[in-house]
């Protein structure tokens, strides 16, 4: 097993006293959390985390009777989360608004969060459980993805023996086992976030892009900066002084083939990386927090040198900087502080000479206290053990579905958002739910069970809204607020429900949402219904903090892949534009975070609620949007002849937004334009027939002149855009070709001029020949919409381009709002298609205009 091989020799160099770090890394789906932590039953199928656990108290239990042998043993459990870091033992309702921050210790930086003292392997297995809820409770209340979360298992080790009962000091063995389950590394290509939508994938995924430049670092001797993200600090100790192991889990799936190669680099420069373990093994404790207190300060030093040599570095004014020194002064002093403390709270442990054990069990018994009283009775119940109707929750990550159970009582339970003045029986507070959100009612006598839908709220049981009243058996699906999905459960009237070979999953529950899109590929469908689903928590969350945002599901034919992807429109005062599905994913993350803030505020937990402005909203856009696209058509290089487009800009939606001019231009043998007149004639390269052309070599120019913006009206006359460029490929599908770029045009008018050329030679085999009679080039368009211009709306109603991302594609759009399919964009495309193409048929063959405008030149 992966265990045996890789898992038990990690742990007993860890035993042996050195600092561990064991991380899966990979791409989604490949089997990291798997490796790492295993099904619960059956036990054959536990991960690396349990069995490490269950050989650890086997180890300690060969020992119990031996009076000289103390053992302790506890685990921290902690999410990163859009560099936030979350505590997985702490009830929610605990955590900062902002997570926590870490400090400098004398094993590198750690947060204060709970810390689990463990007497047994069951306490191990009730943390990993309480963890598992708490993660559950977050996708429910606020639909993160769970894989865009790391989470790091330390497990807190320490062996103490005595030489003789009657000694002093002990011989002390600790060790610090991070086991850390890494979030998914995604192709970016297959996801369509290349490019621009790359960076942002990095932004919402800081944490591995940080790692990566650790393992370079470390690997070629150099000194990594830990500080670039929270997990590669709370590693810091982990990475500089013990052994780093990694798992590396690859997809034999052949679309997977870029990001398991990329997989098996990392790993390649994992093996590269050398680092000193020492053995953290302790003869006299006094001398030896002496000798840590010294160690800490010149690391606490060193620490805040680095930090004002980078305040120094940056290029602020003195003002600024004096502050930023002052602050990391400040930070410096509390260190100190926290560091005197954690001193002189280890100095009176090691005076009392107590093993703790009343004070472990009072504090585990105070943590499941406090889960009891937030997550309801059935916190730590198996699901497999309540005998009376209840829900378990659905979740789209297998290892937190039904790890929640909520029991329903005799008569009513009340469901809904948290009322002082009228407290709900079973209380859940996430987007979508309202007070006296629903109620079930269980008559025992007839052993009927009914839900009531309360003011309009937004309950489906089956893939239906409930309005009014509704019977629910085994295994009916439920749906509360937006993201709450469950499965009925009645024990004991099992006969009664719908029957399934395998219990409805997550995946189930959402394509009975998908269903009223029957007309759409199912993959479509499901995509689209999640879209929805997405869309209005972000219209959710707009209308709580004020924010003049509106956003729309949207359906548009990518043209590089030639498939159906859903979009979203964003709706802003100052304009609308597309965003690809991955930004609206990375921005409804930012606007979650930003909710959570406000509601901290409103609720008077935590600091006063500011509103983000500038790049810093999520709800604004001030990134280069794609405008539009319009088509040049190449026929005209069969008879090398001109051709000067003036050719329809059209934007995602398939809505007219100016027009594009390019010269596209043969050039003679030495690489020089027309005209071809008097002693040049003879260099003129014309020919009557593409035949002509085979297996020569051509010269040609692609010129882009500029851009004729519409005059839009509803945003009083004023151009919507500003800092405009154009870019193309010879081949728009072809992903190695690097685009051609123009400068952007920096004054703000209706007609951006750029002039950009660039020349191309071709060999013309067949291939590029048959290529010529309907091969085109398209042009986007990208700019920043104009933050002065009022007049929002969709495009094509004065709203603005679309766009997010200089890889996304538009193509024609279809418009989804609670399932009503609005006009597409297809027949706008074709329309000017079919205008460009009636020009050419217009000019005659051979001295065709082959699209636009432009004059060709006849013989």
């Amino acid at each position: 097993t992966v265990f045996e091989s890789l898992g038990k020799p990690v742990l007993y160099s860890a035993l042996e006293g050195r600092n561990i770090c064991l991380f899966a890394y990979g791409q989604t789906g490949a089997g990291k959390s798997f490796s790492m932590l295993g099904k619960a039953e059956p036990k054959e199928k536990a991960g690396i985390i349990p069995r490490s656990c269950v050989e650890i108290f086997r180890l300690r239990d060969e020992e119990r009777d031996d009076p000289l042998v103390k053992y302790n043993v506890s685990i921290q459990v902690v999410e990163v989360y859009c560099e936030m870091v979350n505590d997985l033992l702490e009830v929610r309702s605990k955590w900062p608004p902002n997570g926590h921050k870490p400090r400098l210790t004398k094993d590198g930086y750690v947060v204060d969060t709970v810390t689990r003292p463990c007497a047994s392997y069951p306490d191990i297995e009730k943390a990993i459980m309480i963890a598992d809820k708490n993660r559950s409770v977050g996708s429910h209340a606020l639909n993160p993805e769970s894989s865009r979360a790391h989470t790091i298992y330390t497990i807190n080790y320490q062996r103490q023996k005595k030489l003789s009962e009657d000694a002093k000091n002990a011989e002390t063995v600790s060790a610090k086992i991070n086991l850390v389950d890494l979030a998914g590394s995604e192709r970016s290509e297959s996801a369509g976030t290349s490019g621009q939508m790359l960076k942002e994938g990095n932004a919402i995924n800081t944490s591995l892009t940080a790692l990566g430049g650790t393992i370079k670092a470390l690997s070629e001797g150099k000194k990594p900066n830990f500080r670039d993200s929270k997990l590669t600090l709370l590693l810091q100790g982990s990475m500089t002084n013990g052994k780093v192991i990694m798992i590396a889990a690859v997809s034999p799936a052949s679309i997977c083939y870029d990001e398991s190669v990329s997989t098996l680099r990392f790993a390649e420069r994992i093996k590269m990386v050398k680092i000193k373990a020492k053995k953290n093994v302790t003869q006299d404790p006094v001398a030896e927090i002496k000798k840590e207190m010294e160690e800490m300060r010149q690391k606490m030093q060193e620490e805040i040198d680095g930090l004002k040599a980078q305040a120094e570095g940056k290029s602020v004014p003195t003002s600024e900087k004096t502050k930023e020194l002052q602050a990391l002064l400040d930070e410096q002093d509390a260190m100190n502080k926290q560091l005197q403390e954690d001193y002189e709270a280890r100095m009176a442990a090691l005076a009392s000479g107590d093993d703790g054990g009343a004070a472990d069990e009072a504090a585990r018994a105070e943590m499941d206290a406090a889960f009891q009283a937030e997550l309801g009775q059935d916190a730590f119940r198996k699901v497999t053990d309540i005998d009376v109707p209840h829900i378990r929750n659905l979740a789209e990550d297998p290892r937190l579905a039904e790890t929640m159970a909520h029991s329903f009582k005799e008569g009513e339970t009340r469901i809904g958002r948290s009322n002082k003045d009228n407290p709900p029986d079973i209380e859940f507070n996430g987007l979508g739910i309202i007070k006296d959100h629903c109620v079930i009612n269980w008559d025992k006598a007839t052993q009927i069970v009914t839900l009531v839908s309360e003011n309009n709220s937004q309950t489906m049981v089956n893939g239906k809204k409930v309005v009014g009243i509704v019977q629910i058996s085994h295994n009916s699906r439920i749906w509360l607020g937006n993201n709450y999905a469950f499965r009925f459960v009645f024990p004991g009237q099992e006969a009664r429900g719908e029957k399934f070979e395998v219990d409805p999953d997550y995946l189930f529950a959402e394509s009975e949402l998908a269903n009223q899109f029957q007309d759409l590929p199912a993959a479509l469908g499901h995509q689209l219904s999640e879209g929805l689903k997405k869309v209005e928590q972000a219209n959710i969350i707009a209308a709580d903090l004020k924010k003049p945002t509106q956003f729309k599901a949207k359906i548009i034919k990518n043209r590089v892949t030639k498939e159906d992807d859903v979009v979203v429109l964003a709706i802003m005062p100052s304009g609308s534009c597309i965003w690809p599905w991955a930004k609206f994913n990375l921005r409804l993350t930012e606007m979650v975070q930003l909710w959570q803030r406000f509601q901290a505020a409103q609720e008077g937990g935590g600091e006063a609620f500011v509103a983000p402005t500038g790049d810093e909203d999520p709800f604004e856009d001030s990134e280069p949007q794609l405008i539009g696209e319009a088509d040049v058509w190449i026929k005209n290089l069969e008879n090398m002849l001109d051709n000067e487009a003036d050719s329809f800009l059209l934007n995602p939606l398939g809505d007219k937004e100016g027009r594009v001019q390019v010269d596209i231009k043969p050039l003679d043998e030495k690489g020089e334009e027309g005209p071809w007149e008097g002693d040049r004639e003879m260099f003129d390269p014309f020919v009557e027939s593409a035949a002509e052309l085979l297996d020569q070599e051509i010269q040609y120019v692609v010129r882009i002149k500029g851009i004729i913006f519409e005059v839009d009206l509803a945003s009083g006359g004023q151009c919507k855009y500003e800092e405009c460029w154009v870019r193309y490929r010879l081949n728009i599908s072809d992903r190695e070709e690097e685009w051609k770029c123009t400068d952007p045009c920096k004054s703000v008018t209706f007609t951006p001029t750029f002039n950009s050329s660039h020349k191309y030679t071709k060999k013309c085999d067949k291939e590029f020949l048959d290529s010529l009679a309907t091969g085109r080039i398209t042009f986007q368009v990208w700019g920043k919409l104009r933050k002065e211009v009022g007049g929002g709306g969709a495009p094509g109603a004065g709203g603005g381009g679309g766009g997010g991302g200089p890889d996304s594609r538009g193509g024609p759009v279809r418009d989804h709002e609670g399932g009503e399919e609005g006009v597409g964009g297809e027949e706008a495309r074709e329309e000017g298609q079919r205008e460009r193409q009636g020009q050419e048929q217009a000019c005659g063959e051979g001295t065709a205009r082959p699209c636009g405008s432009g004059r060709g030149r006849g013989r």
